[in-house]
């Protein structure tokens, strides 16, 4: 099989993303192709091309992400897998994630993030899964907060037109207090304000409003929908948040209480929210929130140890000598000594602890620690040596991406 690698051309696009569409079983139209153009970028598309056919595809967003203590690295959003089923088990895959770690890694992007439609897949290229999710359900009726909002000031309802003016900016001054979270560029916020019929479910159409501060300035922000139901006469409507987000936690609390008590609304629910979801706690009966599932969201692989690691902030004033193998990408591994502020390769063979690229990846933000992997044989050294990289890597934020791509 004679196959080519290469980006597509904007003649080429629709053709290009049609195949996208029906890897992931959906028609799309005029509409919402238009708007997945204006996302894209097209340099960073990939084509596998066979005889002058599409067989398989894969781009990049250019994002900026938070890392834990508060700072960002350049990343690419890894989106729009496909191998078509004809072409399958022929290394079309591998020759297309290959390239592409290559074109991150030649672009300075010290790392590549994506979000697995199967999650069985992307370990084997060097990804690790690093950020989670909860989708939970609180019945109305009867949930109380034992922790209220101390936040004062107020809630106010917006419309869409107003809601584009003041939530993107909003957002703006908000997202980098979540590892793993990302900046949005104007085609992205576009398309989300858009709110193509069939992102609904079902529901309404997105619903806004605004926490306002005591002396007046927007600190947090929601966006829902409603999908009104009567049983036997009664009100049974469910309110399904979609993003829930401001400056701190009693922010979120004041937005949540306002939504808890929304006329008519029977349930409250939400899908991507943090693990371990602070809103919980607030609740008197903590059992009133329950957990729908538990899912991997955000898959992070790290292409530059030394940059990834020295960007991050550390939790303990230590140094660890950590081994870092890489199949995939052998000149991405190597011995790295870690510390506060600076990941440093150096000739010291004696490793306190090692790991896999992909462990490192899960590692990274914080979602898990380094003693649960080596419980699971994925990381290896003293035990006092992971305890001390557990130090090392702790983060006091959850990491938390909302964001779909």
């Amino acid at each position: 099989m004679d196959l080519e690698l290469r980006p597509v051309t904007e003649e080429e696009f629709a053709t290009w993303s049609r195949g996208i569409e029906r890897a992931f079983g959906f028609h799309g139209n005029d509409e919402s192709l238009e708007s997945w153009r204006k996302q894209t970028e097209l340099d960073r598309t990939l084509a596998a091309v066979v005889d002058g056919e599409f067989i398989g595809t894969a781009g990049a967003f250019s994002f900026d992400m938070a890392v834990p203590g508060g700072a960002t690295l350049p990343v690419a959003g890894v989106t729009a897998v496909s191998v078509r089923a004809t072409h399958r088990r022929r290394g079309v895959l591998r020759q297309m994630m290959e390239r592409q770690l290559a074109d991150v890694a030649a672009r300075g992007e010290p790392i590549a993030v994506l979000t697995a439609s199967e999650s069985v897949i992307y370990g084997r290229f060097g990804y690790g899964m690093a950020a989670g999710y909860w989708a939970w359900s609180v019945k109305t009726e009867g949930t109380v907060l034992a922790r209220p909002s101390t936040s004062g000031g107020r809630v106010r309802l917006i419309d869409k037109d107003e809601a584009v003016k003041v939530i993107p900016a909003l957002r703006e001054r908000i997202w980098r207090r979540h590892p793993g979270e990302f900046g949005w560029p104007q085609p992205r916020w576009d398309a989300f304000f858009r709110d193509f019929e069939h992102d609904r479910g079902g529901a309404s159409a997105m619903w806004f409003a605004v926490h306002e501060s005591a002396g007046g300035e927007a600190d947090g922000y929601a966006v829902w929908r409603t999908k009104p139901d009567w049983d036997g006469g009664l009100p049974n409507m469910e309110l399904r948040i979609l993003k829930l987000d401001g400056f701190d936690d009693d922010v979120e609390a004041a937005l949540f209480e306002h939504l808890l008590e929304t006329d008519l609304v029977a349930r409250v629910s939400a899908h991507g929210r943090p693990v371990e979801d602070a809103l919980r706690w607030r609740l008197a009966d903590m059992r009133r929130m329950q957990v729908k599932h538990v899912g991997d969201h955000l898959w992070v692989r790290v292409l530059d140890v030394e940059r990834a690691l020295s960007a991050r902030s550390m939790g303990a004033d230590d140094s660890l000598v950590v081994a870092i193998e890489d199949d995939v990408r052998p000149s991405c591994g190597g011995v790295f000594t870690v510390a506060p502020g600076s990941c440093r390769r150096t000739d010291d063979a004696t490793a306190d602890v090692s790991m896999h690229i992909r462990d490192l990846g899960a590692l990274y933000l914080g979602g898990v620690n380094a003693t649960t992997l080596a419980r699971a044989g994925r990381v290896t050294g003293e035990p006092a040596a992971v305890a001390r990289l557990d130090a090392l890597l702790a983060t006091s934020q959850t990491p938390w991406c909302s964001t779909d791509f």
